[in-house]
């Protein structure tokens, strides 16, 4: 790969970029361009995210999500990743090169892709993604349903605390063996579901950064967790929430540190993440010797070197996009005293259907696809099709009769477009709007459905039109709640459409609007995971800017007739869309009580950063490295997420020393 040179230059209040054309698989600069920056904002007042989003849902782990979605052949080798089957070597072009048995008699030896499909093909599809869950009936007789999207393999009975490092016996032998309480292996001690997803999510977007957190950003009070959950750690929550359940087999363990009372907490998780990172002090050596606690000072007289406080937002389903709209302004507020935070690790987790599946009564048989349901459809379609349980979650569809709660877990970096081009960390995209807003009254429901809530898209596209240049014709993909229900069918579409109308009278927009491109991970198997389910949307929007495959809407065979007139204003297909390297996608999400969220990105190109009042000299060796810098980015994520234990690889990696 030839890489050009790059010069830019201020004059006269305008940047001039100048390259010499190159290309890679990401990114293509251009010969000249010049923009006036009169009144753009300075490269401090703009945000951006760093890496891919490192998830964890019933589909799998971030790359088997990715590899379904666009139909690779890496899918199964992926899959039997997760489930523990195979070993990979991550620095292989493809998952099924170079992949070994991880266990058994053939523990070490290769295996071939046409093999492993042939032995486990069927079962890793089965145990993943939407599908009847066994014993359902039996944990909780007064459910409606039986279909729901948990984690898929083992990972909800110790197979992600395999896959993320978090065993008791990996942490008593890692640089956190002081932390060792807080993972133990009993499970009325051991960390929640929802704990293990946050961490899962959160530590594994450090994947992304070229050097430690630490070496980043020195002072840890300069960073801090942001994390959004629609419910508490429910499996902790259901061990003590009744008192007078029948006692566990072995009875009761002893819990000195009211351990099950913090995992119980929705703020469990962000803490946890938080606290493996930050410089690790034992109590009881440093209340010996308080002397010790000296060396926690920092050069910023005063303050200790600790994280800010994790921040937890909970606002039903569109958690996510509230945590965000919530930290964004702290990293670009400037007030006499006020430490804004360097970098941010926004993070989402929820495991709503534990304990024991009781959610899936709480819910009721109206709002959730049942086999009833699903066998009543079936036999409703006159060409003789047929749908199965994996492709039961149907928005847009007249098939669209019910959602299906799911699991999941993400996190993702974002910073400043300054602090990200100073320390050549892979942007890729630009934060250029975001919003929130409630809903109005007098509604016969609560489900997140009433009028209004279009303010939350009409907030982030008017920060994209004022501050950044970028109108609504500018934006092509639409990450959409989609839960599968009609209702939501009809409110999802509605509510985008008024906001991008009434952004569009905002900015004087008089010509047709874009049809956005609809997508949703919901249908591609994730299920509803609830407080997660924006970031998720999230994550994918960000691979559409890359130019990487994102989700259509995989399970649309007929759009529902009663939305004809509403879906001609977008595009709706199953197929996933191809990405854009130069477009714009937006993420809309409804809450139960009227909670709305939304954001709106932006590919970032070479074009687009000079856009912005940067240091020349910092923006003209990034975008000459940028290249290199994308490439290596891509390769660390790779390696670390087909590796072992990687949250705990990335808390050795990146975390803050203390009394080490």
């Amino acid at each position: 790969m030839e890489v050009g040179k790059v010069l830019v230059s201020p004059r006269r209040g305008r940047f001039v970029l100048t390259s010499t054309p190159y290309r890679t698989a990401s990114l293509i600069l251009t010969a000249h361009l010049t923009i006036d920056l009169s009144g753009m904002l300075r490269s401090n007042q703009v945000l951006v995210t760093v890496g891919t989003a490192c998830t964890i849902s019933a589909v799998g782990s971030t790359e088997t999500y990715q590899a379904l979605v666009a139909g690779s052949d890496d899918f199964f080798p992926l899959a039997a990743f997760d489930a523990g089957l195979v070993e990979l070597d991550p620095s292989a072009d493809t998952a099924a090169q170079g992949m070994r048995w991880a266990g058994g008699e053939h523990s070490g030896e290769p295996v071939k892709r046409e093999d492993l499909v042939r032995l486990h093909g069927d079962s890793l599809r089965a145990n993943s993604g939407i599908r009847h869950v066994p014993g359902v009936r039996e944990l909780a007789p007064r459910v409606v349903t039986d279909i729901a999207a948990p984690l898929p393999h083992d990972l909800e009975t110790g197979g992600l605390r395999r896959l993320a490092g978090l065993r008791f016996e990996d942490i008593r032998n890692s640089g956190l063996k002081d932390m060792h309480g807080l993972f133990q292996d009993d499970p009325l001690l051991s960390p929640s579901l929802q704990a293990q997803l946050f961490a899962y999510g959160a530590l594994g977007a450090l994947a992304a950064l070229p050097r430690p957190l630490a070496e980043l950003v020195p002072n840890p009070f300069g960073f801090r967790v942001a994390s959004a959950t629609a419910f508490g750690g429910m499996d902790a929550l259901g061990q003590w929430l009744r008192p007078d359940a029948p006692l566990p087999e072995r009875g009761v363990p002893k819990d000195t540190f009211a351990v099950r009372l913090a995992h119980s907490l929705g703020s469990h998780g962000p803490a946890l993440v938080s606290t493996m990172l930050a410089p690790s002090y034992s109590i009881s050596r440093v209340l010996k010797n308080p002397a010790l606690r000296e060396s926690l000072r920092s050069d910023d007289v005063g303050f200790m070197r600790v994280p800010q406080t994790p921040m937890t937002a909970v606002g039903a389903c569109a958690s996510s996009l509230i945590a965000l709209a919530d930290v964004a302004p702290q990293l670009l507020f400037d007030y006499p005293g006020f430490q804004k935070p360097q970098m941010v690790l926004l993070t989402a987790a929820d495991a709503a259907l534990q304990p024991r599946y009781g959610i899936l009564e709480a819910f009721g048989g109206g709002a959730l696809m049942t086999g009833e349901k699903l066998a009543a459809k079936n036999a409703a379609h006159a060409d003789g099709s047929s749908r199965t349980v994996h492709d039961s979650l149907a928005p847009f569809d007249i098939d669209a009769d019910g959602t299906v709660v799911g699991h999941g877990g993400s996190g993702l970096l974002v910073t400043t477009l300054e602090f990200a081009l100073r320390n050549q960390l892979d942007i890729t995209s630009i934060v250029v709007g975001w919003g929130q807003s409630a809903e109005a009254g007098g509604k016969a429901h609560f489900a997140g459905v009433g009028f209004g809530g279009e303010n939350a898209l009409v907030q982030a596209l008017d920060m994209s039109y004022q501050a950044h240049g970028y109108g609504v014709e500018d934006f092509h993909y639409l990450a959409a709640h989609a839960t599968g229900t009609r209702t939501n069918s009809k409110t999802d579409l509605g509510t985008a459409w008024a906001g991008l109308q009434g952004a569009a009278q905002r900015q004087q927009f008089h010509g047709s609007l874009p049809k956005l491109f609809v997508g949703t991970p919901k249908a591609v198997g994730d299920g509803h995971t609830m407080g997660e389910t924006g970031l998720k949307a999230m994550a994918q929007a960000v691979q559409f800017v890359l130019g990487r495959p994102a989700p259509g809407v995989p399970t649309l065979r007929r759009l529902d007739p009663e939305l004809a007139e509403m879906a001609s204003h977008f595009h709706l297909q199953a197929a996933p869309s191809p990405g854009n390297t130069n477009g714009g996608a937006l993420c809309v999400t409804q809450g139960f009580g009227g909670y709305n969220g939304a954001v709106a990105l932006r590919a970032a190109t070479p074009e687009a950063l000079a856009r912005y009042e940067c240091d020349a000299h910092a923006l003209a060796s990034y975008l000459e490295a940028w290249p290199t810098i994308r490439a290596e980015r891509e390769k660390r994520e790779r390696v670390a997420r087909r590796g072992a234990k990687l949250a705990l690889a990335m808390v050795e990696r990146h975390r803050w020393v203390g009394l080490d």
